[in-house]
């Protein structure tokens, strides 16, 4: 009998290859304002699109060796060597292009801005090529116009020549797959990375519920967990995904799910939708910045969040108005954020790891 190795365990944990494959092959929406292009000076033909909670493109892998100076990273083997990462690891110094699994978002433009998408240093991605699947974060920064970068570490784990001069690989044959408000803690643990990344890709394979009909306006969230039943289980169930119809019956599938879920925005993983669960089940997903005078289902979805967060009523309407600004103003102070009203990235991401 042939006994599998821890890490191996890991390795072999989370979706397939071609379930992430199958789960990007559309573009539900189109986030990008135009496309990119793989190269400088190529044909713009890259999307970045948003399916479920992730967001994610298709394109070529260039090989990024910038950050912590070591035997296969330096201006030696990489002529475009930089010694520096738009991240640094907890201690302050540079990524490292060699031992740590990153990728490179396109710098903030017209085209795109990633941070309106709640994506930041740390954000954990899967990354598929052919039958592999790596788990990274997003570590650097890169042009403007062009998108489909990775670690040296991240060329190894996927099987691509990971030399920085002449490796890489071109064409659209590499899916970057990144789950907002995902974040290891500390962004060089890749212990942490993985284990988060897997729970964030078996919940977007599962696919969450759309939540068209199902009431997720409550003038309060109460505590629910297994054995728990009624409306507030069902809307539980669908925001968590994991079930393949919400039921109202709080059973062991559901729990599962909610761990999962936990375990993705890093919360305790206990299964007990309490305040901290519910904020961040309400706040989840691409979130726009708004403030006074907005209005809109992003309105009506931050509502429901601060009525669970701040533990009292806020009326959900959809409208931005005074007691929306007073709410949003209280949770800003209490978090120790910007008191400004204005519900931006910062606010965001408090509000989806379930502050």
């Amino acid at each position: 009998m042939t006994t599998i190795a821890p890490a191996q365990a890991a390795e072999l944990a989370g979706p397939t290859a071609q379930q992430l494959k199958d789960k990007t092959a559309g573009c539900e929406t189109q986030l990008s304002n135009g496309k990119y292009a793989h190269d400088s000076g190529g044909s713009r033909t890259v999307a970045v699109c948003k399916t479920g909670g992730a967001v994610h493109w298709t394109a070529d892998f260039d090989v990024d060796c910038d950050g912590q100076r070591t035997t296969q990273c330096n201006e030696n083997t990489d002529p475009s060597f930089q010694p520096a990462t738009s991240w640094n690891q907890s201690n302050g110094q540079p990524l490292n292009s060699a031992g740590l699994p990153f990728i490179v978002v396109p710098l903030s433009s017209s085209i795109w801005n990633y941070s309106t998408a709640g994506i930041a240093g740390g954000t954990v991605a899967a990354v598929v090529y052919q039958d592999k699947v790596a788990y990274a974060v997003v570590g650097d920064q890169g042009p403007t116009g062009i998108i489909g970068e990775g670690s040296y570490k991240l060329a190894q784990q996927l099987g691509i020549n990971p030399n920085p001069s002449s490796g890489g690989v071109s064409g659209a044959v590499v899916t970057y797959i990144l789950f907002p408000g995902v974040k290891s803690v500390p962004i060089e643990s890749q212990t942490d990375a993985l284990s988060k990344g897997q729970a964030a890709a078996t919940s977007f394979v599962n696919g969450a519920q759309t939540c068209g009909a199902t009431n997720l306006d409550f003038t309060s969230y109460p505590t629910v967990q297994e054995g728990s039943t009624g409306a507030a289980v069902k809307a539980a169930q669908c925001l968590a995904g994991g079930v393949n119809e919400p039921s109202g019956t709080f059973d062991a599938a559901t729990t599962d799910a909610v761990k999962a879920f936990q375990t993705r925005v890093g919360l305790t993983s206990d299964g007990v939708v309490g305040a901290s669960t519910w904020t961040a089940l309400l706040a989840a997903g691409d979130k726009t910045t708004v403030r006074n005078g907005s209005t809109g289902t992003t309105v009506s979805q931050l509502q429901r969040s601060l009525t669970a967060a701040l533990g009292r009523t806020v009326v959900i309407d959809g409208q931005f108005g005074p007691a929306t600004d007073t709410a949003a103003r209280d949770y800003q102070r209490t978090r120790q954020l910007i008191v400004d009203g204005v519900v931006g990235p910062a606010t965001w991401t408090a509000l989806q790891s379930g502050r």
